[in-house]
């Protein structure tokens, strides 16, 4: 996030008219570069849906029946879905891939055909990145992109478009520690600048007018230049740790259950879930036997394993990231452990399932917030070790594997010493004594 002030004397928003309907493999670039008047420092201002199109992230159906499409935009919600916060009836507010919570995953009914269904994009990110390269390519102009996406607000009524991918400017401004004309100390404003230019966009752009794209000028410095961190949109989700409102009112209710000791005999939805994992693992190399059934009776033993207070050993949930060619693993350098490891960590309140608690710790860790999970674990792993909880405990891993969507950036979180990519037979030295074996069944398992 970069520090300072983030308004400007005077701004302009143009529409782009004559985009005309795109489907897929156009050339996005291209059809803006040819109908937009651009120069330096302008921000272009893109709605997901015509990302979507081109990358041909559309389920079509057979036939335009309503109660078929219905059915059809359920399922991909679900497979959309990391994690429910609420619902009420129908609707759902969920947690997508990305790690950004709305309505149905994003998954949209509106602007396009009767028989299709429009999906998010699958890095919004790496979206912008190509756009902005494609139109420097064509026009030889440096210029920042936004893509955006309609959301509601808590306690608000009306949608606003926001910022969902972010390139060549920067999306979060962090101006505390300044000091007001009052000689007051800001200590909590930061500027979600990438979703006020969304917002602004939208105000010529409209949900009904058929003008997918817009300008937006006079963001620039004197020299024609955008401030750019490079971090597109990571900062603009808020973290599980810092976020107060994670939980909907049905997680709540189960982890004040789990906090109580099971009060009224039922089993944590967590707890829960790991059972129903590991006893559908086959025995094989990734689940032996011995581990599965140490797993288990572990679990049985203790109604809290799943929390790092239990003394005795937790589970933590853990993934093996692979790179979108398949050709090399992202580990980190862990600085309590002090070896290279695959990323993860405790399970937290608001993890309804380990696969859950292994995206959020993979996302967090990694900054990429767009990756495919295998829903099954790779393996099971038991180790000692002293973690955060202060004193000598054990680990019981549950590890997942996970493939990084094309573009991808990883970006070092605070949590970790390193944070880089290595070839499938070029692992560091120091990596921790199971990690080759790891690796190895990511191997086996990747088609």
């Amino acid at each position: 996030m970069i520090a300072g002030d983030h308004a400007v004397a005077y701004l302009e928003v143009r529409p782009v008219h004559g985009i005309g309907e795109l489907r897929p493999g156009d050339d996005l670039a291209g059809v803006v570069a040819d109908h937009a008047d651009l120069q330096d420092g302008d921000v272009v201002v893109v709605t997901s849906k015509i990302v979507s199109k081109i990358e041909g992230r559309l389920v079509v159906l057979d036939s335009d029946d309503p109660e078929e499409r219905e059915n059809a935009r359920q399922a991909a919600i679900d497979a959309e879905t990391v994690r429910v916060v609420a619902r009420r009836g129908d609707l759902r507010i969920v947690q997508t891939r990305h790690g950004l919570v709305m309505a149905a995953a994003g998954v949209d009914a509106s602007n396009v055909a009767r028989d299709e269904l429009a999906l998010l994009p699958v890095d919004p990110d790496a979206s912008a990145r190509v756009l902005r390269d494609g139109l420097h390519d064509r026009l030889g102009v440096d210029v920042g992109v936004i893509v955006t996406d309609t959301m509601g607000r808590p306690w608000r009524h009306g949608l606003v478009d926001v910022a969902i991918g972010v390139a060549g400017l920067t999306a979060v401004t962090d101006p505390r520690g300044s000091v007001d004309s009052y000689g007051n100390t800001l200590d909590v404003t930061q500027v979600a600048v990438a979703d006020e230019i969304a917002a602004a966009a939208d105000l010529v752009k409209g949900k009904l007018s058929g003008i997918p794209v817009a300008v937006v000028r006079g963001l620039a410095s004197a020299e024609g230049t955008l401030s750019d961190d490079g971090h597109g949109t990571r900062d603009l989700v808020r973290g599980a740790a810092d976020d107060l409102f994670r939980m909907g009112t049905a997680e709540a209710m189960a982890v004040g259950r789990e906090d109580v000791g099971w009060a009224g005999g039922s089993a944590p939805l967590l707890h829960a879930d790991a059972v129903a994992t590991v006893t559908g693992m086959a025995p094989d190399d990734g689940a032996p036997p011995a581990v599965r059934e140490a797993f288990l009776g572990f679990l049985a033993a203790r109604p809290d394993a799943t929390w790092r207070s239990c003394v005795a050993g937790h589970l933590t949930a853990s993934a093996l990231v692979v790179d979108p060619h398949r050709q090399a693993v992202l580990l980190t350098l862990h600085p309590r452990v002090g070896h290279w490891l695959q990323l993860g960590g405790h399970c937290e309140p608001g993890d309804g399932t380990m696969l859950d608690a292994a995206a959020r710790e993979a996302r967090e860790e990694s900054g990429i917030g767009s990756l495919s999970f295998d829903p099954g674990p790779l393996a099971l792993d038991i180790h000692p070790v002293t973690c955060s909880l202060g004193v000598p405990t054990r680990h019981f891993d549950v590890q997942y594997l996970a493939v990084a969507s094309p573009g991808a950036e990883p970006t070092r979180s605070e949590e970790s010493l390193d944070l880089r990519w290595f070839g499938w037979d070029d692992l560091p030295s120091g990596v921790s004594p199971d990690l080759p074996r790891l690796v190895e069944l990511a191997r086996r398992r990747l088609p």
